[in-house]
């Protein structure tokens, strides 16, 4: 379907430039322009728009506050901000009201890019009653500001354990995990690491991006008001599903950044939880006790309590955050991945074992009755005879690691 975007700057030719962009997308896109804040807001009165992308510096009204505003009276709208701004407590307050951050000069394929990732989330995520639910919650994190600093010195030609191991220091939420996660039995260390620098250095750069992601997300919500619910073991689990999930990757020969983007799928995949628990604790805690009281799996609960699951309010927001669309995908479907139309081994499959195999090696349970293995999927996947081959290899691992 046709969606509506409007882009937001003083400067008229702009506006032409960004409209020139998606001139060959017409049958995606209807594209409206409006010269500074206060017409973008006059035309959104008017219509429902599916986006917005506004420049952060412009006379009136500036992008922080339209986006404040949009936020308050649009919320179902994606919102993107572009500026060439590099002051970093800024883009955090940006951020606060803005799913995405794009610097100046942005070429038209990285717009592109971005406004594609929307659409792959919309297509899907198309369950009406998901984005009601989205709709009634108040408090979701923020794009993490250290997650954009950390990816910055990846993507250097030369990244820097020393400048990444700075970033981490200054976010005491993350040192704490980074050395949580370094220190942890997983990794079978024979002495404790005590220095963000040599957690940075024994687990390596991409896995702190992975970290650096999570610990953001799971921070946001450490006090959730329900009994029984507890965020340790959901992060415990992260942790857990994360290690399968590389070690299945690695097993398969994957490459390093399809390898990377599963375990950080992995970590958020039961995010949505979080979401729900802080937002809405009375309908969460009757999920968890439909689910121990009849005996079926807490997906199924959600989806009779909310009408919608919480794998799927994770994935909703991650899209609108611009994660890849392989992760995306992995944490909308890890619990029925035949939903997705994916049919070769990538991330999906990989975390669909994962969580299976983390729940059965597990001491803590999950509400209700537990998730099992989509043998369709996996076979239809080309993987199905590995599993006995991967059960074997990571239970090994662990009775290593006891």
């Amino acid at each position: 379907m046709k969606k509506r975007i409007l882009f937001v700057d003083d400067d008229p030719l702009q506006l032409n430039l960004y409209a020139l962009m998606l001139e060959d997308e017409p049958d995606a896109w209807e594209v409206a322009l409006a010269i500074g804040g206060r017409e973008a807001l006059e035309i959104l009165a008017q219509g429902r728009f599916d986006v917005v992308v506004s420049d952060m510096r412009m006379s009136g009204t500036d992008g922080m506050e339209l986006m404040t505003e949009i936020c308050r009276r649009h919320p179902h709208v994606s919102r993107i901000i572009i500026s060439g701004i590099d002051d970093q407590e800024e883009i955090a307050r940006c951020l606060e009201t803005t799913h995405q951050f794009l610097t100046k000069p942005v070429g038209a394929s990285d717009l592109l890019a971005t406004l594609a990732c929307i659409r792959q989330l919309d297509a899907y995520l198309r369950d009406e009653k998901l984005k009601a639910l989205v709709g009634k919650l108040d408090a979701l994190p923020s794009f993490p500001t250290v997650y954009l600093k950390i990816m910055k010195e990846l993507n250097a030609d030369e990244p820097s354990v020393e400048i990444i191991a700075d970033i981490v220091v200054k976010d005491p939420a993350l040192t704490a995990k980074m050395l949580q996660v370094a220190n942890s039995a997983a990794f079978g260390l024979a002495q404790k690491v005590s220095s963000p620098f040599a957690a940075v250095q024994f687990l390596g750069l991409a896995t702190v991006r992975s970290i650096a992601l999570s610990s953001h997300v799971f921070s946001n919500f450490e006090r959730a008001p329900i009994k029984g619910f507890s965020v340790r073991h959901l992060w415990d689990s992260a942790l857990r599903c994360a290690r399968i999930t590389r070690a299945i990757m690695q097993m398969e020969g994957a490459d390093e950044n399809p390898t990377e983007d599963a375990c950080a799928a992995a970590m958020l995949r039961d995010a949505g939880k979080l979401m729900l628990a802080r937002n809405l604790p009375q309908p969460c805690e009757q999920a968890i006790k439909l689910a121990n009281q009849r005996h079926i799996s807490f997906p199924d609960a959600e989806k009779e309590v909310f009408g919608a699951t919480s794998t799927g309010v994770a994935a909703y927001l991650f899209g609108l955050w611009g994660l890849s669309a392989p992760m995306v995908e992995a944490v909308a479907f890890h619990l029925q991945p035949n939903l997705s139309g994916a049919k070769a081994f990538g991330p999906l499959a990989a975390i669909h074992v994962a969580n299976v195999f983390a729940g059965q090696f597990s001491p803590d349970q999950t509400p209700g009755k537990p998730v099992e293995l989509d043998l369709d999927y996996l076979s239809a996947a080309g993987v199905q005879s590995r599993l006995t081959t991967w059960r074997a290899e990571i239970e090994k691992s662990i009775a290593h690691d006891e």
